[in-house]
Protein backbone atom coordinates (compact mmCIF):
# COMPACT_ATOMS: atom_id res chain seq x y z
CA UNK A 1 0.00 0.00 0.00
CA UNK A 2 1.83 3.44 -0.81
CA UNK A 3 2.30 5.49 1.79
CA UNK A 4 0.49 8.43 0.36
CA UNK A 5 -2.98 6.76 1.24
CA UNK A 6 -2.08 6.35 5.19
CA UNK A 7 -3.99 8.71 7.03
CA UNK A 8 -3.18 11.98 8.06
CA UNK A 9 -2.24 13.49 11.57
CA UNK A 10 -6.11 14.56 11.84
CA UNK A 11 -7.32 11.89 10.44
CA UNK A 12 -5.34 9.52 12.93
CA UNK A 13 -7.40 11.58 15.77
CA UNK A 14 -10.88 11.17 14.14
CA UNK A 15 -9.78 7.26 13.88
CA UNK A 16 -9.04 6.74 17.28
CA UNK A 17 -12.19 8.87 18.15
CA UNK A 18 -10.41 10.93 20.78
CA UNK A 19 -9.15 14.74 21.03
CA UNK A 20 -5.63 14.61 19.48
CA UNK A 21 -4.05 14.77 22.84
CA UNK A 22 -2.89 11.07 23.33
CA UNK A 23 0.31 9.55 22.11
CA UNK A 24 -1.05 6.87 19.95
CA UNK A 25 -4.01 4.22 19.33
CA UNK A 26 -4.23 1.76 17.01
CA UNK A 27 -6.95 1.24 14.22
CA UNK A 28 -6.97 -1.76 11.47
CA UNK A 29 -5.49 -0.57 7.94
CA UNK A 30 -6.43 -3.50 5.68
CA UNK A 31 -7.13 -6.00 8.34
CA UNK A 32 -3.57 -5.05 10.39
CA UNK A 33 -3.95 -3.68 13.20
CA UNK A 34 -1.47 -0.05 13.01
CA UNK A 35 -0.49 2.59 15.95
CA UNK A 36 -1.15 5.61 14.56
CA UNK A 37 1.01 8.43 16.51
CA UNK A 38 -1.47 11.37 17.14
CA UNK A 39 0.17 14.88 17.14
CA UNK A 40 -0.74 17.09 19.94
CA UNK A 41 -2.55 20.29 18.75
CA UNK A 42 -1.66 23.65 20.37
CA UNK A 43 -4.89 25.11 22.87
CA UNK A 44 -7.41 26.42 21.11
CA UNK A 45 -7.17 23.84 18.32
CA UNK A 46 -4.77 25.29 15.99
CA UNK A 47 -1.78 23.31 14.06
CA UNK A 48 1.11 23.62 15.72
CA UNK A 49 2.09 26.50 13.50
CA UNK A 50 -0.15 29.55 12.31
CA UNK A 51 1.76 31.15 9.83
CA UNK A 52 0.72 32.12 7.19
CA UNK A 53 2.77 32.06 4.16
CA UNK A 54 3.64 35.36 1.19
CA UNK A 55 3.04 35.58 -1.71
CA UNK A 56 3.27 32.46 -3.32
CA UNK A 57 4.03 32.34 -7.17
CA UNK A 58 5.08 28.76 -7.74
CA UNK A 59 2.49 25.42 -8.13
CA UNK A 60 2.55 22.95 -10.38
CA UNK A 61 0.78 22.96 -13.82
CA UNK A 62 -2.26 20.67 -12.18
CA UNK A 63 -2.53 22.90 -8.93
CA UNK A 64 -3.08 25.90 -11.71
CA UNK A 65 -5.77 24.17 -13.48
CA UNK A 66 -7.83 23.16 -10.44
CA UNK A 67 -7.44 26.22 -9.16
CA UNK A 68 -8.57 27.66 -12.34
CA UNK A 69 -11.69 25.55 -12.62
CA UNK A 70 -12.49 26.14 -8.94
CA UNK A 71 -12.36 29.78 -9.54
CA UNK A 72 -14.91 29.29 -12.55
CA UNK A 73 -17.84 28.72 -9.52
CA UNK A 74 -17.28 32.11 -7.49
CA UNK A 75 -20.45 33.20 -6.70
CA UNK A 76 -22.67 29.63 -6.37
CA UNK A 77 -24.49 30.02 -3.58
CA UNK A 78 -23.71 27.12 -0.40
CA UNK A 79 -25.70 24.55 0.12
CA UNK A 80 -26.17 22.14 2.86
CA UNK A 81 -25.24 18.55 0.86
CA UNK A 82 -24.63 20.04 -2.51
CA UNK A 83 -22.70 18.47 -4.76
CA UNK A 84 -23.68 20.55 -8.29
CA UNK A 85 -23.65 24.27 -9.36
CA UNK A 86 -26.85 24.48 -10.73
CA UNK A 87 -27.93 23.40 -6.87
CA UNK A 88 -25.10 24.79 -4.56
CA UNK A 89 -21.99 23.03 -3.00
CA UNK A 90 -21.34 22.65 0.56
CA UNK A 91 -17.83 22.29 1.59
CA UNK A 92 -16.18 18.98 0.57
CA UNK A 93 -19.00 18.81 -2.45
CA UNK A 94 -17.23 21.45 -4.39
CA UNK A 95 -13.79 20.37 -3.86
CA UNK A 96 -15.14 17.21 -5.16
CA UNK A 97 -16.74 18.62 -7.83
CA UNK A 98 -14.15 20.18 -9.23
CA UNK A 99 -11.34 17.51 -8.95
CA UNK A 100 -14.00 15.79 -10.71
CA UNK A 101 -13.98 18.01 -13.64
CA UNK A 102 -9.92 17.45 -14.01
CA UNK A 103 -10.57 13.99 -13.63
CA UNK A 104 -9.63 12.85 -9.83
CA UNK A 105 -12.13 11.18 -8.42
CA UNK A 106 -11.94 12.44 -4.58
CA UNK A 107 -14.09 10.55 -1.80
CA UNK A 108 -17.10 12.78 -0.52
CA UNK A 109 -16.61 14.44 2.38
CA UNK A 110 -13.84 16.46 4.66
CA UNK A 111 -13.16 13.43 6.76
CA UNK A 112 -12.87 11.25 4.05
CA UNK A 113 -10.43 13.66 1.77
CA UNK A 114 -8.43 14.17 4.96
CA UNK A 115 -6.68 10.40 3.74
CA UNK A 116 -6.81 11.35 0.24
CA UNK A 117 -3.39 12.42 -1.65
CA UNK A 118 -0.48 13.12 0.40
CA UNK A 119 0.00 14.86 3.47
CA UNK A 120 1.88 17.56 4.04
CA UNK A 121 3.43 19.15 7.22
CA UNK A 122 0.19 20.93 9.32
CA UNK A 123 1.42 24.21 8.48
CA UNK A 124 0.35 26.53 6.59
CA UNK A 125 3.99 27.44 5.59
CA UNK A 126 4.03 23.85 4.13
CA UNK A 127 0.83 24.86 1.65
CA UNK A 128 1.27 25.09 -1.86
CA UNK A 129 -1.88 26.38 -4.07
CA UNK A 130 -4.01 23.80 -5.16
CA UNK A 131 -3.30 21.93 -1.90
CA UNK A 132 -6.61 20.98 0.32
CA UNK A 133 -6.64 22.39 3.69
CA UNK A 134 -8.92 21.05 6.17
CA UNK A 135 -9.98 22.31 9.45
CA UNK A 136 -11.58 21.39 12.51
CA UNK A 137 -13.02 22.88 16.16
CA UNK A 138 -11.33 22.29 19.28
CA UNK A 139 -11.66 19.01 20.49
CA UNK A 140 -13.85 18.12 17.09
CA UNK A 141 -13.86 16.02 13.99
CA UNK A 142 -12.64 17.45 10.91
CA UNK A 143 -15.84 19.67 9.45
CA UNK A 144 -14.24 21.91 6.47
CA UNK A 145 -12.22 22.04 3.58
CA UNK A 146 -10.93 24.36 1.65
CA UNK A 147 -8.37 24.77 -1.48
CA UNK A 148 -5.32 26.60 -0.71
CA UNK A 149 -5.04 29.37 -3.25
CA UNK A 150 -1.86 30.90 -2.58
CA UNK A 151 -1.06 34.69 -1.27
CA UNK A 152 -2.36 34.08 2.01
CA UNK A 153 -6.18 32.79 0.92
CA UNK A 154 -8.31 29.98 0.86
CA UNK A 155 -11.12 29.48 -1.77
CA UNK A 156 -14.08 27.35 -0.60
CA UNK A 157 -17.61 26.75 -0.18
CA UNK A 158 -18.76 28.73 3.24
CA UNK A 159 -22.25 28.37 4.53
CA UNK A 160 -21.17 31.42 6.97
CA UNK A 161 -19.89 33.44 3.29
CA UNK A 162 -23.14 32.61 1.70
CA UNK A 163 -21.50 30.37 -0.96
CA UNK A 164 -18.14 29.88 -3.28
CA UNK A 165 -15.79 32.28 -2.05
CA UNK A 166 -12.04 33.48 -1.32
CA UNK A 167 -11.06 34.68 1.90
CA UNK A 168 -8.00 36.32 3.52
CA UNK A 169 -6.27 35.05 5.78
CA UNK A 170 -4.93 37.67 7.40
CA UNK A 171 -8.23 39.86 8.39
CA UNK A 172 -10.53 38.68 11.48
CA UNK A 173 -12.51 36.16 9.65
CA UNK A 174 -9.99 34.80 8.07
CA UNK A 175 -7.87 34.20 11.32
CA UNK A 176 -10.92 31.97 12.39
CA UNK A 177 -9.88 29.45 9.77
CA UNK A 178 -5.92 29.89 10.13
CA UNK A 179 -6.42 28.94 13.93
CA UNK A 180 -8.22 25.91 12.87
CA UNK A 181 -5.38 24.11 10.13
CA UNK A 182 -5.58 20.30 11.17
CA UNK A 183 -4.84 18.65 7.92
CA UNK A 184 -2.84 19.78 4.75
CA UNK A 185 -3.12 17.73 1.66
CA UNK A 186 -1.55 17.57 -2.12
CA UNK A 187 -3.55 15.89 -4.26
CA UNK A 188 -1.84 14.76 -7.63
CA UNK A 189 -3.94 13.99 -11.57
CA UNK A 190 -1.84 10.89 -11.45
CA UNK A 191 -4.16 8.22 -10.46
CA UNK A 192 -6.61 7.55 -8.06
CA UNK A 193 -6.57 9.61 -4.74
CA UNK A 194 -7.88 6.93 -2.50
CA UNK A 195 -9.03 3.49 -3.19
CA UNK A 196 -13.01 3.09 -1.88
CA UNK A 197 -11.85 -0.49 0.03
CA UNK A 198 -9.12 1.88 2.11
CA UNK A 199 -12.48 4.20 3.18
CA UNK A 200 -14.37 1.19 4.54
CA UNK A 201 -11.14 -0.43 6.38
CA UNK A 202 -10.48 3.07 7.96
CA UNK A 203 -14.11 2.84 9.01
CA UNK A 204 -14.37 6.36 6.80
CA UNK A 205 -17.01 4.87 3.95
CA UNK A 206 -20.30 6.43 5.34
CA UNK A 207 -19.28 9.74 7.24
CA UNK A 208 -21.56 11.96 7.42
CA UNK A 209 -22.00 15.13 5.88
CA UNK A 210 -19.91 18.27 6.89
CA UNK A 211 -21.89 20.64 8.72
CA UNK A 212 -21.90 24.79 8.24
CA UNK A 213 -19.03 26.27 9.19
CA UNK A 214 -19.02 28.50 12.45
CA UNK A 215 -16.50 31.23 10.87
CA UNK A 216 -17.50 35.06 11.44
CA UNK A 217 -19.49 36.57 8.54
CA UNK A 218 -17.75 38.45 6.21
CA UNK A 219 -17.61 42.71 7.26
Amino acid sequence: MSPAVLPSGAARALLCGVVATAAACTVPILGVPVSLPIPTRIPGGGSSSSRVPGRTTSGSVSATRVLRTADEYLGVPYKWGGTSPRTGFDCSGYVQYVYGREGVSLPRTSRQQAVAGTKRPTRWDAASPGDLVMFAEPGEAISHVAFYAGDGRILHSSSSGGGVRYDDLSTRRGQWFRQRLVAVRHVSDRGPAIARGLLEQLGLANTPLDPPDRAPKPR
